[in-house]
């Protein structure tokens, strides 16, 4: 089971959401709607839940998420 908090995710996360506009992230941010996702967004998250959790997700897994949180939650719950 992983130690990794939402918080230290979250910062992970922030520079690979980051575009130009400098966004906040939190738990209920809803990725698809920041302004610097696009396909390239996706397999930066992707990269970051590997390296962040030791486990690979599919677009299709990441298409089933809303959420930052719904994110971290399946990362941890793949990672058992």
């Amino acid at each position: 089971m992983t130690t990794l908090s939402i918080e230290d995710f979250l910062a992970e996360l922030g520079p690979v959401l980051q575009g130009e506009t400098p966004v906040t992230l939190s738990p209920e941010t809803v990725f698809r709607e920041l302004p610097a996702w696009d396909s390239v967004a996706v397999l930066a998250v992707l990269a970051v839940v590997d390296g962040c959790f030791g486990v690979q997700l599919s677009a299709a897994d990441l298409n089933r998420c809303r959420t930052v949180a719904d994110v971290y939650r399946l990362a941890v719950a793949k990672a058992g």
